[in-house]
């Protein structure tokens, strides 16, 4: 669930089998002044939700071993506290297909990577209410 407008810094995982997207990404977002947390795939991901409670989660979609159409069906299945936080998809698949596919399993938006700086400031002011110079 999202933080109250209050509150600290707003949660974000970032969900990449990367690692220097994650290490760009997350640098990305502390700049914009978010507290990030990281997994490698999938089913990382699942597991640290509870540790993380994020109120935004920024997914890729191809990795190993739990992609992340997989790994959002999870995550809007558990009918608990994630299933109505926002998830961004990620690739580097700029079609049709692929962001309908991630809508229809319940995406909340599509960023495409390498990821811009202005588009991530858009997601973070429209999901997190945060505001930042774009």
């Amino acid at each position: 669930m999202p933080q109250d407008q209050n509150s600290s810094k707003r949660r974000v995982l970032l969900v990449d089998d990367d690692k220097i997207i994650r290490l760009k990404a997350s640098k990305m977002l502390e700049q914009c002044g978010c507290e990030v947390a990281t997994a490698e795939n999938g089913w990382d991901a699942v597991t640290k939700l509870d540790d993380v409670k994020p109120d935004l989660i920024l997914l890729d979609i191809t990795m190993e071993p739990l992609d992340g159409f997989k790994t959002l069906t999870l995550i809007r299945a558990s009918r608990g506290e994630y299933a109505d936080v926002p998830v961004v998809m990620l690739s580097s698949h700029d079609d049709v297909f692929t962001m309908g596919k991630s809508k229809d399993r319940g995406c909340s938006a599509y960023l495409e990577k390498p990821l811009d700086m202005n588009a991530l400031k858009q997601v973070l002011q429209e999901f997190l209410s945060i505001k930042v110079a774009v």
